[in-house]
């Protein structure tokens, strides 16, 4: 499930899980490839990756927590005839993911950087891994991430060039508190000894990075690098944030690309500088996003969009071709596949103009085959379970040329050519001027997808008139008498034309008659159905002629009289039975009507008398209310009167006692006004007893 080319096109590595990893070893001067195994290679192996000219093969297999055993290993040729693979150096990784790297090589494999599963980083000797002998160790104060060396040749005291990035610091909230830094560092031997040394010669911040990508140019005089989080703080995208930083070797020259230059939002789709030439495509925003050609001038230290290829198309893949003068832009993964061809019309301007356009549904896989012409797409597994297959484009005309399908497919390489291969020459610009010229032909014209336009109904575009007006004038012809979708008259059968009805069907009712007996109905059941005899109508030639007395001639045309005093043919026994379920339907369903009516007049009738209750007992109550009140008035004008009298009697009896001699005659005055005083509450609590009587005897009513 796993598979890589060398960079020369000689050999290839796979893996099999029955013996391990697999080196298939092909020669010019052999037809037959030479198959090798790698004695104790593991058989579990997800990745790998070859060195800059294939003296080293890296296998990489998936790390297993708590244990100390290698799972990147390093093999390189042995040198025997037999083509064997030899351990080279081995390292244990436990969290290592499938295309993270951790070995990278100069271009001439003269130096070789490692990074620790703790960060660090340190250059070994290229060509021998398994001395224990370190060249050099970068001084970093905290653990790097990703690392690249610069595709230079070594110039002077100046060796190589390796980026290194190293991640933001975040807390236990994996909110940011310190920013992402890139650095650039330069080799350098001085000295008699010609020891190496690491010089820091740039350090730039990005606000924030958990991952990122760094891409050379091919001469090693640009960085960009590509800083990734997981989630994005500013909540614009579900898929974490982006950043580009462009950085010079030198450090004179810093811009971060995603500040402000895209429309659509800071959100990077992909990037991928020319093979050849100073110039990158970059495809930032939202989808559909916007596709813009970058140049990069050395001389003025200065980058700048040259062209916007596509203002708004839903892509995210750039592919060049080797010789930088294609490329492909297209929208695989989730998006629907649309691909795009662009080539270069001139040497000296930056410029790129569209020449093809397809389709390649659920690509998973997509690279450029040797010749430049051809682009190839492969839908794999276990992204799709279904429908893998590979296919062949052309990128000139966006014309399939070829295809194959697979049960299962894991993998799709085109074979590389060696570096010194001379095999394949690049395009010309008159053809990319012809298939861009055929393009604009063919009406498609420049652009990703065609221009909307308004809603013009049918009538107003020229179509879809109407087809009866244009018969009514003579422009269109009548419909054909044969046309099957045309509506035939109905044609009315006489009484002469009725099947005759049999005797049996006159004489014996069917069993669902009311008037047959149940045995009977039970012996019609039990009958076998014969099949009733198909009878043609009669032709003209079998009729006999109708009769003289019933001819007339009337200006030498015949017709038939009736015939006087002709009784009409009784009816069929199934015109009688059709009738009497009418018959019986309609008084069903009169009688239904008449229900329907009745319970709604009791309905009605109820509601009456609910709605009489309801004012009977609103003024039964309004009554007692009344009633009450007078009573509560009348009682409070009594208790009035009866006090004033009682204050009346007790003035007189305090004055006559005054005016009476000895102890006495007070005693009496005093005993009198109590009476006069007890008085009246006697009678208040008499009239209160009344009143409840009459409440309770009127609840009880």
């Amino acid at each position: 499930k796993a598979s890589q080319w060398s960079p020369d096109g000689f050999a290839l590595a796979l893996v099999d899980s029955a013996v391990g990893v697999q080196v298939l070893t092909s020669s010019e001067s052999t037809k037959e490839p030479l198959i090798v195994t790698i004695e104790d290679s593991p058989k579990n192996t997800q990745a790998f990756f070859w060195s800059p000219r294939a003296s080293a093969l890296v296998a990489i297999a998936p790390g297993t927590k708590g244990s100390q055993e290698p799972n990147v290993h390093v093999y390189k040729k042995s040198g025997n005839p037999d083509g064997s693979y030899v351990s080279q150096a081995a390292y244990c990784y436990p969290k290592l993911e499938k295309d993270k790297k951790v070995l990278a090589w100069t271009p001439d494999e003269s130096y070789c950087a490692r990074l620790l599963p703790d960060g660090k980083i340190e250059i070994l000797n290229g060509l021998n891994l398994d001395s224990s002998e370190k060249l050099a160790e970068l001084n970093l104060e905290k653990g790097a991430q990703a690392m690249e060396f610069a595709p230079m040749r070594a110039r002077g005291s100046v060796k190589a060039r390796l980026a290194v990035f190293i991640p933001d610091t975040r807390d236990d909230m994996q909110r940011v508190v310190g920013p992402a830094e890139v650095a650039l560092w330069e080799f350098v031997s001085t000295g008699t000894g010609r020891q190496l040394q690491a010089v820091e010669r740039v350090r730039a911040d990005v606000s924030s990075g958990q991952l990122a990508e760094l891409l050379w140019n091919s001469t090693g005089s640009a960085l960009i690098a590509h800083c990734q989080t997981e989630v994005d703080e500013s909540g614009q995208s579900y898929y974490g944030g982006s950043r580009l930083l462009f950085v010079s070797h030198d450090g004179e020259y810093k811009k971060d690309l995603t500040e402000g230059e895209s429309p659509n939002g800071t959100s990077v789709q992909a990037i991928q500088w020319s093979p050849t030439r100073d110039e990158f495509i970059l495809i930032s925003g939202f989808q559909p996003a916007q596709a813009a050609l970058w140049s990069w001038d050395e001389q003025v230290k200065k980058v700048a969009v040259a062209k916007v290829l596509l203002e708004k198309a839903h892509r995210n893949t750039i592919r060049f071709n080797q010789f930088g003068s294609l490329v492909c832009l297209a929208g695989f993964g989730n998006l629907a596949g649309q691909v795009d061809f662009f080539g270069r019309p001139e040497e000296e301007n930056t410029d790129f103009i569209r020449v093809s356009s397809c389709q390649a549904n659920c690509t998973v896989s997509a690279e450029w085959a040797p010749d430049g012409r051809h682009f190839l797409t492969a839908v794999l597994a276990p992204r799709m379970r279904v429908d893998n297959c590979v296919a062949v484009w052309n990128a000139l005309t966006g014309a399939r040329i070829d295809g194959m399908e697979f049960e299962e497919l894991y993998e799709a390489q085109w074979r590389p050519e060696p570096p010194d291969s001379l095999r394949f020459l690049d395009i010309s610009f008159e053809e990319i001027h012809g298939a861009s010229k055929d393009l604009a032909n063919s009406g498609t014209g420049e652009g990703a997808a065609p221009k909307k336009q308004a809603y013009r109904p049918p009538k107003a575009r020229g179509e879809g008139a109407s087809t009866v007006a244009a018969m009514m004038r003579g422009e269109v012809a009548a419909p054909d008498a044969e046309d099957r979708r045309a509506r035939k008259p109905r044609q009315q059968r006489t009484r002469e034309e009725e099947p005759p009805i049999s005797e049996q069907s006159r004489t014996e009712p069917p069993p669902w008659s009311e008037h047959a007996p149940r045995a009977q109905a039970e012996e019609w059941n039990r009958q076998p159905s014969e099949p009733a005899e198909e009878k043609q109508p009669p032709t003209p030639l079998d009729m006999p002629p109708p009769p003289a007395d019933n001819l007339l001639n009337s200006g030498g045309r015949q017709r038939l009289r009736s015939a006087p005093n002709e009784p009409p043919p009784p009816p069929s026994p199934a015109a009688t039975s059709a009738a009497t379920a009418a018959a019986a339907a309609a008084a069903a369903q009169q009688q239904q009507q008449q229900q329907q009516q009745q319970q709604q007049q009791q309905q009605q009738q109820q509601h009456q008398q609910q709605l009489q209750q309801q004012q009977m007992q609103q003024r039964l109550q309004e009554q007692q209310r009344a009633a009450a009140a007078a009573e509560r008035q009348e009682r409070s004008r009594q208790q009035q009167q009866q006090q004033l009298e009682a204050r009346e009697a007790v003035a007189n009896a305090i004055g006559f006692g005054r005016g009476a001699a000895g102890g006495g005659g007070v005693g009496i005055n005093y005993a009198a006004a109590h009476a006069a005083t007890a008085r009246p509450q006697q009678q208040a609590q008499q009239g209160h007893q009344a009143q409840q009587q009459r409440q309770q005897q009127q609840q009880q009513q």
